[in-house]
């Protein structure tokens, strides 16, 4: 049996890691620093599910296995950049593209279930992925422009072989040839991705099985019959990897402490240009700048860009501009931030990025782990002022808006 170990990733900025490691800490949790990737932490102590734990409910950190965070660091788009995730649900690997682009990128994630794709949205809104726009096609019949996306994540449906310990009886479901259709329906996703892929663009191919049919016999499709070549993949830290291709890694589960995870590197022949962009639809609804909306909410807009926000039927969204050029097909209605409330904006209570990074003299900063318990339990606290929202943090850490109803103020995500 494997020595794996449970792994989880911070969702946060570089210079808030201490903050939502001391929040950990507060409530027992025991964890160390992973070498090949900041934000990555092995846990060494759990008191408690951590599922449950306050950083998680605030969507400071993703429980998610260390080879599953590969892909996207393999495929390393820069911030700004537009990325595809053709098989994004749940999001574990979107949430760490989203964070990798940042505010002037955007990601393009798309799950063909109904169920999968509620999972991914509410996922990503949990962990504040703003830039992040969500579909709902089979991946092989995505209406998006031929060679108009420079990287593209194809993270694939398959046998899960590599998640045994896990999915125990994952390798006995998807034995011998009962794995064919994963293969078929693999296949049809790569030639769409081939198809998509923009010249000189790079596509990250990504499975959790260690089965050769739907990971190097599949990377050999792509480069005899797709017109794809190999591009070289850095191994990463704390990682074994077992001998494959050129340009992949076979993740060695047992050798790793990790699920066993396959990634190939592929490009297409050429050089990125100016790509065809579809013009798309005109928005409906009001436009609100990101001045307005300060003025209107007097909430932190610092970090975003000059992007705009909509408002249709009391309520507002913020618009990513990247998001603007998708097809007509595509026409996302952008990230709900809060609704009207006469002439100002009440903004979503779970909007942590929108809290000022510094409290101010109307903010609750709180010192304790069990007083955020005791809201979060439902509990009150007495309050005097003006404001419909109050910000409020753990220590130097946004955490969110307590809603202010009379002379009380309570927390509710609702």
């Amino acid at each position: 049996m494997k020595n794996t170990t449970r792994s989880f990733r911070l969702a946060c900025a570089e210079d808030q890691i201490p903050d939502v490691e001391a929040l950990l800490r507060a409530e027992g949790f025991g964890f160390e620093p992973e070498p090949f990737f900041s934000l990555a932490r092995t846990l060494t102590a759990e008191p408690m599910p951590l599922g449950r734990s306050i950083a998680a409910r605030f969507g400071y950190i993703y429980i998610q296995d260390k080879s599953s965070m590969l892909p996207p660091l393999a495929l390393a788009p820069r911030p700004g950049d537009r990325v595809l995730d053709m098989c994004a649900s749940p999001g574990s690997k979107t949430g760490i593209l989203s964070r990798m682009v940042g505010p002037t990128g955007l990601v393009l994630a798309n799950e063909p279930s109904p169920d999968r794709l509620a999972t991914l949205r509410v996922n990503m809104r949990h962990l504040g992925c703003l830039n992040v726009a969500t579909c709902k096609y089979e991946g092989q019949d995505l209406p998006l422009v031929p060679g108009s996306w420079p990287l593209i994540l194809l993270d694939a449906p398959c046998s899960g072989w590599g998640t045994v310990e896990k999915n125990p009886k994952a390798a006995q479901m998807w034995a011998g040839e009962k794995t064919a259709p994963l293969e078929e329906l693999q296949r049809e996703l790569l030639t769409k991705a081939a198809e998509l892929l923009a010249p000189g663009g790079r596509l990250l191919y990504s499975t959790c099985t260690t089965n050769v049919r739907e990971n190097e016999d599949q990377v050999r499709f792509a480069t005899e019959h797709l017109g794809l070549a190999p591009s070289p993949l850095p191994e990463f830290a704390s990682f074994s990897f077992a001998p494959s291709l050129p340009g992949c890694l076979l993740v060695d589960g047992e050798g790793s402490a990790a699920q066993g995870f396959f990634l190939a590197g592929l490009t297409k022949p050429g050089t990125q240009g100016d790509m065809e962009k579809s013009e798309g639809r005109e928005l409906p609804g009001d436009t609100i700048t990101r001045q307005q909306f300060f003025a209107r909410t007097g909430l932190d807009t610092s970090w975003l860009p000059e992007h705009s926000f909509l408002c249709v039927g009391g309520r507002v969204y913020l618009i990513f501009e990247q998001a603007r050029k998708l097809p007509g097909e595509l026409r996302w209605q952008g990230f709900a931030v809060g609704k009207t409330a006469g002439d100002s904006v009440l903004a979503d209570a779970t909007l942590r990025m929108f809290v000022p990074p510094v409290p101010d003299e109307n903010s609750l900063v709180l010192e304790n782990v069990r007083d955020i318990g005791a809201l979060l339990s439902g509990q009150s606290l007495a309050w005097k002022g003006e404001a419909r929202r109050r910000a409020f943090y753990y220590r130097g850490l946004p955490l969110g808006f307590l809603t202010v109803k009379g002379n009380r103020c309570l927390w509710s995500d609702r």
